[in-house]
């Protein structure tokens, strides 16, 4: 054993889950963003947790509206679905930039990605601050699934997806 960068160490637990964040910005418009710190925390109530960056916009844009979509993406998607991970929702409209097809959801929530194998509609529960991460906890309230699909994971430390 050697001692080794958390960088390092998430090379080596690769593949994680990937998915798609889907927020409203302030001005009602769709904002796309790539992550894979996420993952199931509960059953009953079903919830997952997802842990964004600081700098990014999504977090606030979740934390105003209070809800968020969650699009694990068809593998025909890995290109647009990568470079949702590379630029700004502040600065570009990633959805429209990347030609990724939105849909409808019911109720108040942002809408989803079309071609997913999973979507997940979470009403935000808590924030916990988690030094240059939050951790953005939120009750899944309607699930929705495609198995003929293939799901994304990160490999190689979030270098590529497929």
């Amino acid at each position: 054993m050697k001692e080794m960068t958390l960088s390092q160490a998430e090379v080596l637990t690769s593949p994680n889950p990937f998915a798609l964040i889907v927020s409203k910005k302030e001005d009602g418009k769709a904002n796309l963003m790539a992550v894979s710190w996420w993952t199931y925390v509960s059953n009953h109530p079903p919830m997952v947790v997802a842990s964004l960056s600081n700098k990014g916009l999504s977090g606030g844009c979740i934390s105003a509206q209070g809800v968020f979509t969650l699009c694990v993406p068809d593998s025909s998607l890995a290109e647009q679905a990568f470079y949702c991970g590379t630029v700004s929702g502040r600065t570009e409209d990633k959805a429209a930039k990347a030609n990724i097809p939105l849909m409808e959801c019911e109720g108040n929530f942002p809408p989803a990605v079309e071609n997913s194998q999973l979507i997940l509609l979470c009403r935000l529960q808590q924030t916990v601050p988690v030094g240059d991460h939050t951790l953005y906890i939120a009750q899944v309230e309607k699930v929705y699934g495609d198995s003929s699909k293939q799901g994304l994971k990160a490999y190689d430390g979030y270098r590529y997806l497929k």
